[in-house]
């Protein structure tokens, strides 16, 4: 741990508690706000004996100083969730944000650069709904997402946008979260929901990070509560991303309110496509094909409950290839241990193992 990320979590807690520089100095037993100045900027060498005092002033364990993957003020986050208490959902924060963090140090650990640029979108609060769907079938298209867009979604999202995507067992209302840090952006998905779900999720979270500059998403992301303009175009944006008007062209014949099968037809085409099929009723709104009130009267049925039934689901593999080949290397080469590796991802060794088996990666455990 550096002096300047010791001073960086001692500022950080003293903001959090608005506690002035004198007034800590003061409970250091420092001579002037000045010293408690230059180890907040890392001047200054904070001792041991220091530090012990500052966990008790501010009653953090001495793993807040000296974890070095923490993120501590250093991520934004925003929570795509329903009713999940604010103390449970800061609870996950902290785990998922070590994670994240683990994987940005070892990355840059093992001399791998992150990109100079990241993508962004043109996009602002002022944009159409319209305009929404196409930078959604645009940016599907400059992703070459083929005729099923959502198969491929999450490695584009991880290879063409720098970003890495975390399937994870989120505690219960989380469906996925956006997570912006000033070098990479993170994508939290809770692997444990229905497959049109997370794919739905992880494209509404990739607008949040192709637009967080323009337009910042707010902390928690309600699913079932009135959504604000910002969440609205990332739901139209994601609906532009999945089901680009070029791909369910070959489908579009089938898919006529006065076809005779028009509701199998519904339920086929989007578990093809891997989306719900109020996804798609909602699609044909804009593309012309349905009414607002025919698509809230057909939502309102039964029919289209996990796609007539068509909807199969595997759950994936914990995390994602990109993030345990980067945790992989750094086991091999030392930069992290095997228990440590298995305590920050909360595995056993044998879950551990089995999830490289999983990620169909060569284990480096016991190397």
């Amino acid at each position: 741990m550096s002096q300047t990320l010791f001073g960086e979590r001692l500022r950080f807690l003293r903001d959090q508690n608005e506690m002035s520089q004198d007034k800590l100095a003061n409970l250091l037993g420092l001579e002037s706000r000045q010293i408690v100045s230059n180890i907040e900027t890392g001047v200054r060498k904070i001792s041991g004996d220091e530090l012990i005092v500052c966990t008790s002033i501010f009653g953090v364990g001495l793993d807040f100083f000296t974890n070095p993957y923490l993120l501590v003020g250093q991520g934004s986050f925003s929570w795509r969730q329903s009713g999940v208490p604010l103390e449970e959902l800061r609870g996950f924060e902290a785990l998922s944000g070590e994670w994240i963090g683990a994987y940005r140090s070892l990355r840059n650990q093992l001399g791998k650069k992150p990109r100079a640029l990241l993508s962004e979108v043109r996009l602002t609060k002022k944009s159409s709904y319209e305009e929404a769907v196409e930078m959604g079938e645009a940016v599907a298209a400059e992703l070459q997402l083929g005729d099923v867009p959502a198969h491929s979604l999450a490695s584009a999202a991880e290879e063409k946008l720098d970003a890495v995507v975390l399937m994870t067992d989120t505690i219960e209302g989380i469906s996925g979260a956006a997570c912006r840090l000033p070098e990479m952006n993170a994508i939290i998905i809770n692997r444990n929901e229905p497959i049109s779900r997370r794919n739905f999720d992880l494209a509404h979270e990739i607008f949040h990070i192709l637009t967080w500059e323009a337009m910042p998403p707010e902390y928690l992301d309600g699913v079932d509560n009135a959504k604000s303009r910002v969440e609205q175009l990332a739901d139209k944006f994601a609906s532009g991303l999945l089901l680009p008007q070029s791909a369910l062209e070959r489908h579009l014949d089938k898919l006529q309110p006065s076809s005779e099968d028009f509701v199998d037809n519904v339920n086929r085409v989007a578990t093809e496509m891997m989306v719900s099929s109020v996804a798609l009723l909602w699609r044909l709104v804009d593309l012309g094909i349905l009414s607002r009130q025919q698509c809230r009267e057909y939502s309102e049925t039964n029919w289209f409950k996990y796609n007539g039934g068509m909807l199969e689901d595997l759950r994936p593999a914990l995390l994602s290839k990109k993030y345990l080949s980067v945790i992989g290397e750094a086991v091999e080469k030392g930069l992290i241990s095997e228990r440590r590796v298995a305590a920050l991802l909360r595995l056993s060794f044998e879950e551990l193992a089995g999830l490289f088996i999983d990620h169909e990666l060569e284990s480096p455990l016991g190397l």
